[in-house]
């Protein structure tokens, strides 16, 4: 068996590591090649989670302001629905009531359009003053208003209070044509107040939500790449919040998503290429090498590599983004099996 010790030479050097002397012929024995450091190394990205949804710029809502119970199903998240069509049927006191009011208050307009109607008649008859005629003519606007208001409630939860009640429930229909994208699940499942219990898209477009750590989030700029585990480009980023979330501390960005068959409510590991800092550089992670509190870059030199310390700013799917204050770009260093150098600087031999 060879043994590599007596052909190795150390010499001693500035940055408390021996530079290492060795033949082409022992690199090739110990599977090191030699790669330059040319600034075009790219890979995959950071590596982030992130949730599939529906892109809802072109969107339509439907919430709740009283807590409700769904009753009935009848359509379903995903599903294409068309505008007035029934996607489910709801019970809540709070709706009863405010279905009582409306027949009252519609009751008490019928009556007070009545009374309008034949003051006029007495005004113009010379029966009235138009002081009197004013006042109920008023008052019927005034309760004409009132159930406008309510029957705006009722549309606001998707209602037709032309046609409100179903066999079970409230019937709760769709205000636009497009896909369910958010619609309730079963029955029996509780609608807090004031939230968005159906959303219908126009579209199918799909973007993926992806939380970003403060720390990072300045890498990453729209129109980044996107990328799948297999280093294929799914999408681009759209568009980052400049709004901090306390509670994670990150930051929200969103990318359209055009390639991929992907399912709204799936997360999935994306990797999103990121803008190289300020004075850094990146290398491969198969040409840097941890040996105690350093990571080591081995630089070519005429006669060996000469093992350097480098300061790491972020670490990244197959890379390392260095400063440039120890390695330049078209430094040649070592890559493949650096164990072998590694040995060597720490004077474990190959018996």
């Amino acid at each position: 068996m060879k043994r590599w010790l007596f052909l190795v030479v150390l010499v001693p050097f500035l940055w408390g590591y021996d530079a290492i002397k060795i033949s082409k012929e022992q690199l090739s024995d110990l599977g090191i090649k030699v790669i330059t450091i040319d600034g075009n190394i790219s890979g995959k990205g950071l590596p982030f989670n992130a949730y599939i949804d529906f892109d809802n710029k072109s969107s339509s809502t439907q919430s709740s302001s009283f807590d409700a119970i769904v009753t009935a199903l009848y359509r379903r998240e995903g599903e294409n629905v068309k505008e007035g069509e029934v996607i489910c049927e709801i019970s809540s006191i709070d709706l009863n009531n405010l279905y009582f009011e409306l027949q009252n208050t519609q009751n008490r307009l019928k009556v007070a359009k009545d009374v309008t109607q034949k003051d006029r008649d007495l005004y113009k008859a010379g029966v009235i003053s138009k002081r009197e005629y004013q006042v109920s003519y008023l008052a019927s606007q005034e309760m004409e208003l009132k159930v406008r208001q309510i029957e705006s409630t009722f549309k606001i939860f998707g209602i037709d209070p032309k046609n409100p009640k179903g066999k079970y429930g409230f019937r709760v229909v769709a205000r636009d044509s497009g896909i369910l994208s958010v619609a309730p699940k079963n029955t029996g499942d509780k609608i807090p107040a004031f939230t968005t219990y159906i959303r219908i898209s126009k579209n199918d477009d799909l973007l993926a939500r992806i939380k970003l750590p403060i720390s990072v989030s300045g890498f990453i700029k729209k129109g980044s790449a996107v990328f799948d585990e297999n280093g294929k480009k799914i999408g681009v980023i759209q568009s980052i919040s400049v709004v901090l979330d306390k509670a994670s501390n990150t930051i929200l960005a969103t990318a359209l998503i055009d390639q991929g068959n992907y399912r709204v409510g799936e997360m999935l590991d994306v990797y999103i290429e990121g803008i190289k800092p300020e004075g850094s550089i990146v290398i491969p992670s198969n040409a840097l090498i941890k040996n105690g509190s350093d990571y080591l870059v081995f630089i070519r030199t005429k006669d060996g590599f000469m093992p350097t310390p480098v300061h790491i700013i972020e670490e990244r799917n197959n890379l390392f983004v260095i400063d440039d204050k120890s390695v330049k770009i078209g430094d040649k260093v070592a890559a493949g099996a650096l164990i072998a150098l590694k040995g060597i600087i720490n004077n474990i031999g190959d018996e």
